[in-house]
């Protein structure tokens, strides 16, 4: 009875020992299959910010053009408006000079 006891504790032995292999073959695939999960949201989060960032800076780009725009705009009506006063004085400028040479000639 003993050497059977002793079989039926090498058999109970063995058979945890394949319940202990099996354990860690299936911890081995559960943690492979979470760091290749973990991996993918990784991936896909880095894509997503990637994409929001471009996003982004396609909007600011969007915006800095319209500012450009506006200020050209604003810029080129006051050159218009410089050129104007500019052009005023010059043909105020003339008249007085004419006026003068006729003056001077009026006086000869």
């Amino acid at each position: 009875m003993t050497i059977e006891v002793v079989r039926e504790i090498k058999d109970v032995e063995a058979q945890a020992e394949k319940i202990v292999s099996g354990a860690k073959a299936e911890a081995d695939v559960i943690v492979r299959k979470a760091r290749e999960g973990a991996q993918k949201l990784v991936e896909e989060s880095e894509k997503e910010a990637r994409k929001e960032a471009e996003a982004s800076k396609k909007q600011i780009f969007q915006q800095a053009e319209k500012e450009i725009e506006a200020i050209r705009a604003e810029t080129e009506k006051e050159l218009e408006r410089i050129r104007k006063v500019s052009q005023g004085r010059i043909e105020e400028a003339a008249e007085l000079i004419i006026s003068r040479v006729v003056r001077k000639d009026a006086n000869i």
